[in-house]
């Protein structure tokens, strides 16, 4: 299985240049502060949002705040754009005092990949939340080219978007890049984006179906031992 494992990292790198990062659950270990800040908005209103409900229907799929009061079928005295702009603002507070750290293997994950390709981030959070979070890990001069949420300008995923305007910010054609994501709203725009993807496992999205990936490797940890 290892060297199988080997040979299918290898064989989806060869004819690579670039490759698109996920950021959140991936590079840092953000998604208790995401939830933390989506739950204190809803508390607001009277509803308090599974932990584990969340990591399958806002992380991994992405049905947002949208999706949970369509769910629960809530009656709330607020606008999801109220509440989505209520919650931005608890979370950059979170990473602005450095509170979210990079995953331990990290730092050295990313000196691995900007060593031998073009690195991009693509993410659904702020482009000025990533910094602010890398920064803090110092790790800030690693990544040049982040993209962040961008409303109205391109669709965020599971649509290709991101993972194509980050293709060309590399200067790559989309079939010479390659995605590392850990949701499956972000293997979905991976393959629409035309790019093989690798889903990294971590311990809120074990239980999730990734059949759809081209690898899937338990950590950032095995990605490394065989990239």
């Amino acid at each position: 299985m290892t060297n199988d494992l080997k040979t299918r990292i290898a064989d989806l790198t060869r004819k690579c240049e670039g490759v698109i990062l996920d950021f959140d659950g991936l590079i840092a270990d953000s998604e208790p502060f995401h939830y933390k800040a989506y739950n204190t908005v809803f508390e607001r209103y009277g509803h308090s949002i599974d932990p584990d409900e969340y990591w399958v229907e806002f992380t991994s799929k992405g049905k947002g705040i949208k999706g949970e009061i369509e769910r629960y079928d809530l009656k709330l005295d607020v606008t999801p754009e109220s509440m989505r702009e209520e919650k931005f603002e608890l979370y950059s507070q979170f990473c602005n005092n450095g509170d979210i750290k990079l995953f331990p293997d990290a730092i050295r994950f990313l000196e691995a990949v900007t060593a031998r390709f073009k690195v991009a981030i693509a993410s659904g959070s702020w482009e000025h939340d990533i910094r602010a979070i890398l920064d803090h890990g110092k790790a800030g001069h690693m990544v040049q080219t982040i993209l962040g949420k961008s409303p109205g300008t391109r669709r965020e995923k599971p649509a290709p978007d991101i993972f194509l305007q980050a293709a060309e910010q590399l200067g790559l054609k989309p079939e010479r890049c390659f995605v590392v994501e850990d949701a499956l709203k972000g293997l979905q725009a991976a393959k629409d984006a035309g790019m093989p993807c690798v889903i990294v496992l971590n311990p809120l999205n074990q239980n999730i179906d990734f059949s759809g990936a081209d690898v899937v490797v338990s950590s950032l940890a095995e990605f490394l031992d065989h990239l």
